[in-house]
């Protein structure tokens, strides 16, 4: 996991995390979910974030492997 502090006058920080940690991340928040019976409204807003940013990586990184296929 790294970090970046792009504009310190708005604090806006870039992560990069790889999927291995995103998973980790996933179950986690599921583990959270689990054991509070899916109550935790802000661990399921997460999740579901985490899931939506998971699922747009994979999507580019495939987009990306066919564009460099394709450009041969």
């Amino acid at each position: 996991m790294k970090k970046s502090y792009v504009n310190e006058k708005s604090l806006t920080v870039n992560v990069i995390i790889d999927l291995g940690e995103m998973d980790q991340l996933l179950a986690v928040v599921q583990e959270s979910l689990d054991n509070e019976d899916s109550q935790n409204w802000r661990a399921r807003e997460l999740k579901t974030k985490l899931e939506k940013m998971k699922r747009e990586s994979i999507e580019e990184a495939r987009r990306e492997f066919e564009d460099m296929l394709n450009a041969q």
